[in-house]
């Protein structure tokens, strides 16, 4: 953890380091879902790994250890979801505002330009940054998971064209199986950190307008 974001993270360092590469898992998995994957990259920059705030409690399933439903309740979600399978506005933009809060801190500390590399639910959650604070990325990768869908919020932003974004489908369920697609892209947009003043607290009061509102 750190005094400004209170994210879990598995770090891995590169000597060379050009940006950082933030990685997160989908739902049901932890930190180390992503490992593989940064370290296929073998690329010059740092990886971040992510936990998600979400523990699911394994205490509530009547299922044993060994019965396939027990991992229903394992592992780590970054928010929760509707009735309809939507994003609920505020663990939504809680998970949001902590990585808002790191990408802050790794360019205080250096550590653009700044990467998102997301999976499943992650992916989500890396694409509702896209639309929150795009001036502190320099790209996003989606794998496996859908733009976010919250009325009165999501509906009213749009990515910023010139912000460089990979989005691969559900033929991606297996991340390292994207590797040579993500070092490609990444590879190709080696630059200058990008700069720009955070939109993140005129994003979370839409939020919460938006929730407030339904």
């Amino acid at each position: 953890m750190s005094a400004r974001s209170q994210l879990v993270r598995r770090e891995l360092r590169s000597p060379r380091a050009h940006g950082t590469l933030v990685a997160l898992h989908a739902d049901g998995a932890d930190s180390s879902e992503l490992l593989a994957l940064t370290a296929a990259l073998a690329l010059d920059c740092d990886a971040v790994a992510l936990q998600a705030p979400r523990a699911r409690d394994p205490f509530h399933g009547s299922a044993a250890p060994a019965d396939p439903r027990w991992r229903a309740y394992a592992g780590y979600s970054w928010f929760r979801r509707d009735d309809l399978g939507r994003p609920e506005p505020a663990s939504f933009g809680d998970s949001l505002a902590q990585l808002e809060s790191l990408a802050h801190e790794l360019h205080a500390g250096g550590g653009a330009p700044l990467f998102l590399v997301g999976h499943g639910e992650g992916a989500t959650l890396a694409l509702g940054a896209a639309l929150a604070f795009p001036e502190l990325l320099a790209g996003v990768i989606a794998l496996a998971g859908a733009p976010p869908e919250i009325p009165g919020w999501s509906d009213e932003r749009v990515i910023p064209p010139e912000l460089p974004m990979l989005s691969l489908g559900s033929d991606y369920t297996d991340p390292c199986g994207a590797a040579d697609r993500i070092r490609a892209f990444l590879e190709a947009r080696r630059g200058e950190p990008r700069d720009g003043r955070s939109r993140s607290q005129e994003a979370d009061q839409d939020l919460l307008q938006a929730h407030q509102h339904r």
